[in-house]
């Protein structure tokens, strides 16, 4: 038996070691990657107006944050059934949380959506969905978050560009560095943008660029406008249609993928949850059946069918997402009826 024990010991103590050298080998090919990293990025930022001094400054002191590598790989769009992502997003809270942000900001709102054609409740679906109404932006050191990724993680070249885009921000703005903090992902403020995202379409409620997403929440909204404007939305559209399926209904896999006109949808026995006529019957839509977008969670989500047309598309400019983008059109629509009697 002693011999046993000393013998497991020793396997135990070489593992062990083992472990201890593959940790120090993996945080020395970090700090190598690091260092490779600054040696690559400095020519760019340079080319793109950014001082020395802010670029040390931001590459002061980093290092890279594993937990950021285990969240990337973790995301809920990919891991949570239809019906759980949904019931994550549109919560009691959020639907209450909703209506008084909506109320606080609505003459804002309001001149937002005449300026820019976007739903006024849809930038603030996507304000709840993105940071709580701005109660969870995020603590994560930016440039720790942008440069884990850029050296470890995929879409390596992304991440590249989207920290010399951080570190226009800290020039342009004069702050300092520590002061960009945000999501696990480099996204910032209340609505969350990535700093390239923020540098093209960043604006102030006044018009003006480089609105403050961080502290003003009227700036962010209009941040979002202009994002969403600018990709395509289109005025006085919706972003698609809850349905019902005729029980013999079975679309093909081809016919799924495309865009027919409401009135064939219409003609193939798909009716509106809510009952009536589509309101543009010859508008393009496709079908969208959220059960079946996870290959793990197919047929376990309760979430029922839909038909999605153009300004669903929008909405996935902002995070490509098909169930991003249902949720974001759900709360939406949940707003604007729990306010309607005004």
């Amino acid at each position: 038996m002693r011999m046993v024990a000393a013998r497991v010991a020793a396997v135990l103590i070489a593992m062990m070691t083992l472990a201890g050298f593959w940790s120090a080998r993996a945080e020395e090919a970090q700090e190598t990657a690091f260092a490779a990293l600054k040696s690559e990025i400095w020519p760019v930022a340079e080319r793109e107006g950014v001082s020395r001094e802010t670029f040390d400054a931001a590459f002061a002191g980093l290092e890279p944050d594993p937990e950021v590598l285990r969240l990337a790989n973790r995301q809920p769009e990919f891991t949570l059934t239809a019906t759980q992502y949904i019931d994550r997003i549109i919560t009691p809270a959020r639907i209450a949380d909703g209506k008084a942000a909506y109320l606080r900001y609505e003459a804002k709102l309001k001149v937002l959506e005449r300026r820019y054609g976007v739903s006024r409740y849809v930038l603030v679906a996507i304000w709840g969905a993105e940071s709580d109404f701005g109660n969870k932006q995020g603590s994560w050191a930016v440039f720790r978050s942008l440069a884990t990724l850029a050296t470890a993680g995929r879409r390596a070249d992304f991440w590249k560009t989207q920290f010399v885009e951080a570190l226009k921000i800290v020039e342009n703005q004069r702050i300092s560095p520590d002061k960009l903090s945000g999501s696990w992902a480099g996204a910032m403020g209340h609505t969350q943008f990535i700093p390239s995202t923020y540098n093209k379409f960043g604006v102030s409620f006044s018009g003006k660029p480089r609105g403050d997403i961080w502290d003003n929440p009227a700036d962010a909204l209009a941040s979002t406008a202009n994002y969403l404007a600018q990709s395509g939305w289109q005025r006085g559209r919706t972003w698609g249609y809850a349905v019902r399926l005729p029980e013999s209904f079975g679309a093909a896999d081809e016919m799924k993928a495309s865009a027919l006109p409401l009135k064939s949808w219409r003609k193939l026995g798909v009716e509106r949850d809510t009952g009536g006529r589509f309101p543009k019957p010859n508008e393009p839509a496709r079908l969208f059946l959220p059960g079946k977008t996870n290959p793990f969670t197919a047929n376990k989500s309760n979430v029922s069918a839909f038909l999605t047309i153009a300004n669903f598309d929008v909405i996935k400019k902002y995070n490509n997402s098909d169930l991003y983008a249902l949720a974001v059109g759900l709360l939406a629509d949940r707003l604007a009826a729990e306010l309607s009697w005004r």
